[in-house]
């Protein structure tokens, strides 16, 4: 694998769910480590069901399609509970998909949060048809031992790992995905 690879880390911007219906996602386009080529973005409903095509979208428009080799992610839940169908993505893309936690999420309290929902059930089955997740170990360009959970579709666990190695720099999280939950958090209200 390339040490100059293009990846994407995408990341939802701070919201008031009390008064915004949308919010703004971000996709940060890096090439190795270091190198941030490009930033696009799209607007996806807070609570919705649209981020998996919106995202897609935004993602096969850009004119980073071609040399993008994965798509990162800090949850498969974007703008509250707008569930990403990894899948669905991976079908639309083509493009392997990397989610990566520093701890699992609590199903229990999904589930509770989920009742509340309408259809509830639905997205609970959306998540449930992800991939499950699995412990990681891998080191970054500092050589810094990290550890987390991944889910991933498209890639083999091996890959996913070097991948991890070759995008984090000083950080156990990749650039791509850093530098999207950055722009992100600088919306905070």
């Amino acid at each position: 694998m390339k040490s100059d690879i293009r990846t994407i880390g995408i990341d939802d911007v701070a919201f008031c769910r009390e008064t915004d219906k949308t919010t703004y996602i971000f996709g940060v386009v890096v090439r190795g480590s270091h190198i941030v080529e490009g930033i696009v973005q799209t607007r996806v409903t807070i609570d919705g069901l649209d981020a998996t095509e919106r995202i897609s979208e935004m993602i096969k428009t850009s004119k980073y399609y071609g040399q993008l080799k994965a798509i990162f992610f800090a949850s498969s839940t974007i703008a509250a509970f707008n569930i990403v169908e990894v899948p669905l993505l991976y079908e639309l893309t083509q493009i392997p998909i990397i989610i990566l936690l520093h701890k699992l999420p609590d199903e229990k309290k999904t589930e509770r949060a989920l009742a509340h929902f309408i259809d509830g059930k639905k997205r609970m089955s959306i998540l449930k048809a992800n991939p499950p997740y699995c412990s990681i170990t891998f080191k970054n360009k500092q050589k810094r031992m990290c550890k987390g959970f991944v889910q991933y579709f498209g890639i083999d666990k091996k890959s996913v790992s070097t991948l991890l190695s070759i995008t984090s720099y000083m950080s156990c999280v990749p650039e791509c995905l850093r530098i999207a939950d950055l722009i992100g958090r600088s919306f905070r209200k």
